[in-house]
């Protein structure tokens, strides 16, 4: 949903060497994470503890992780502890402890009903940050303002023809692809038509709400990570995020339960989530056809048509 960009090229040697001007003692292991397509990322074990170094070729994600830590330092949120930050080179670089647990992702189906309160009490959380000192929408600059006047421009932006990084000329994917351009603009306009729904919904989202980025240890959040989205919208994005990961269970009518019984606005609840769902997908579907993924980008797009049939718009 956000422009990709070129990923740091930083060996483990570099690291190693890094390490040993922040630590006293020398670093006893080091794996390179095989997850990340933006920052370069590596686990290493210091004194018997694992931690997480990553570089990025900006620290806004650092900055983030370190206001949200100041902003719910009493909600007991489960944001792993930050330990240094600085410079190596042209990159920026964090350093924090490894949150020990399984992705959600893997989760077996009674583990990952069991950690869900879990899930709804901590995302509940996120989206009662008082933001309203802070004007527009979608991706955050450094003032932590948003970058787009309203939310239908901020979605728009995802799929504009021109763009530059990863997404440079997307557009010829369907030409040179598998991808359908009748049915892709189809999903398009109608989740441009439920963009109405989410306008002047605004609220801080994590934005990749999913998989490895949600660790779970005994049912319970040890912590959420990758924070480089982060973002002002609705917060139906973040639930249509992890709702699109679990097709086959009704988290749905749960969140809305959820959020309702708390006092946060629920009207068009449904036609908010087919806007988020639509926009998860087509970002989806376009990024597997990318990498030539044909499978992966038929599911996305058999889930989604399903989702769209479920769900009655018309039902608010």
């Amino acid at each position: 949903m956000v422009e990709v960009l070129v990923k740091p090229q930083v060996k483990s040697d570099e690291v190693i060497k890094l390490l040993k001007g922040i630590f006293e003692d020398p670093v006893e292991k080091i794996e390179e994470a095989t997850t990340g397509k933006v920052k370069k990322v590596y686990f290493f074990q210091y004194n018997d503890k694992w931690y997480v170094i990553r570089f990025s070729d900006n620290d806004m994600e650092f900055k983030i992780e370190k206001y949200l830590k100041e902003t719910l330092r009493g909600e007991k949120f489960p944001l792993p502890k930050f330990l240094y930050s600085g410079v190596y080179n042209s990159f920026y670089y964090a350093i924090s402890e490894k949150v020990e647990g399984k992705p959600i992702h893997k989760l077996k189906e009674e583990e990952l009903k069991a950690s869900m309160p879990s899930v709804m009490d901590n995302l509940i959380k996120l989206h009662s940050v008082d933001i309203k000192a802070y004007e527009g929408y979608g991706w955050m600059d450094y003032n932590m303002k948003g970058t787009f006047n309203t939310f239908t421009e901020f979605l728009q932006s995802f799929f504009s023809k021109d763009q530059e990084g990863f997404w440079k000329g997307w557009y010829e994917l369907f030409k040179e692809s598998f991808v359908d351009y009748n049915v892709f603009n189809e999903l398009y306009g109608k989740m441009i038509e439920l963009a109405k729904y989410c306008e002047g919904r605004k609220y801080l989202i994590h934005s990749d709400f999913h998989y490895n980025n949600i660790i779970i240890n005994n049912s319970k959040i040890a912590g959420i990570i990758d924070w480089g989205k982060v973002s002002y919208c609705d917060y139906i994005f973040d639930i249509a995020t992890l709702i699109l990961e679990f097709p086959n269970y009704n988290f749905l009518e749960e969140f809305y339960t959820f959020y309702k019984e708390r006092n946060f606005d629920t009207s068009n609840f449904k036609e908010r989530f087919l806007c988020a769902a639509i926009c998860n997908s087509l970002d989806g579907m376009r990024f597997w056809a990318r990498l030539g993924r044909e499978d992966t980008y038929k599911s996305i797009l058999d889930n989604i048509l399903m989702i769209l049939n479920k769900y009655d718009t018309t039902i608010t």
